[in-house]
């Protein structure tokens, strides 16, 4: 019972990476993008009449979180106690492909690498804007490379290898929980005068969550950057460097993606108009186009290596 349940678990992955990489992130109906809107303005409704006092901003971030996510739970349970075997793989299969964002990571990151490969920086600042935070209108160069490759490295935590790790050990129910809570995380995680303290469980509940996966993608990026010959700088960097870094799971890995690519990354950089100085993250030389085009080869082989492992495992 217990083989069959990794077996159709297995396949579900494999037809889900397919989907992903053939028909990529739906652009205009997606439904994360519903989620999104639909818990942002629940958040307005019920933050507006609330004082700012720190422990009431919090309950009321708890109860915002819990309603967020649990209906959804359970509709994904009472759906696979009445579907057939078949329709409730299928269910599965989708469930996961909705979850993951391999492809889409690969186009955000081909938007940057390509007008930066042809010096056409204002392009470029605009691709990389669409998914980082920091403010883009200045960067250089090797600011934009730089913030697109802690993206992708970033991202190929949360967005590709954190839902493999939750799907396989708790099927679809886990992969749903953990991508709204990372969604959630990106909503309502900063630390802004508005989302300081409703936002702190959002943040914590994905600390939590990925905190197993981050470092399963540390030895990830380091076993794939070994064909580089940065294996063991990839290990080096991650465990020295990420100390320093006020993520403690985005530090690790983005420490040990920049050992494996050869490259730094970190330093100073501007949020919401304030200029942050951020720990120096890897070794070697400052990355350019072609760096962020390694780092989703980087991303590309560690599902690779994932889907040999996972297959092997069962």
């Amino acid at each position: 019972m217990i083989f069959e349940w990794f077996s159709a678990t297995f396949l579900s992955l494999l037809g889900a990476l397919i989907l992903d990489r053939l028909i990529g992130e739906p652009k205009s109906w997606h439904p994360l993008i519903w989620f999104g809107k639909w818990v942002d303005s629940g958040r307005l409704q019920l933050q507006r009449p609330l004082t700012d006092c720190e422990s009431t901003q919090k309950r009321a971030g708890v109860f915002a979180w819990g309603l967020a996510v649990i209906p959804w739970l359970i509709v994904l349970f009472i759906s696979f106690s009445v579907l057939p075997s078949a329709l409730s793989w299928l269910l599965s299969t989708l469930v996961l492909y909705f979850c993951i964002g391999w492809q889409s990571l690969r186009e955000h990151a081909q938007a940057i690498a390509f007008p930066l490969a042809k010096k056409e920086l204002v392009k470029a600042r605009t691709a990389v804007g669409c998914i980082v935070s920091r403010d883009t209108d200045n960067l250089t160069n090797e600011d934009v490379a730089k913030a697109g490759i802690e993206s992708v490295l970033e991202n190929g935590s949360d967005a590709v290898f954190a839902p493999i790790f939750w799907f396989f050990i708790f099927g679809a129910p886990g992969v749903l929980v953990y991508r709204l809570a990372n969604t959630l995380d990106a909503m309502w995680g900063y630390k802004t005068d508005e989302l300081k303290y409703f936002g702190w469980f959002a943040a914590r509940a994905d600390d939590v969550l990925n905190f197993i996966p981050a470092r399963l993608v540390v030895y990830t990026y380091a076993l794939c950057g070994m064909l580089w010959g940065n294996g063991a700088r990839a290990r080096r960097c991650a465990r020295q460097q990420s100390l320093y870094w006020k993520s403690p799971n985005a530090g690790p890995v983005m420490a040990a993606g920049a050992g494996a690519l050869g490259v730094k990354l970190g330093g100073d950089a501007v949020y919401f108009g304030k200029k942050e100085s951020r720990p120096i993250l890897g070794e070697g030389r400052d990355p350019n186009a072609d760096d962020v085009t390694r780092a989703v080869t980087l991303i590309d082989r560690g599902v690779i290596v994932w889907v040999v492992f996972i297959y092997v495992l069962i």
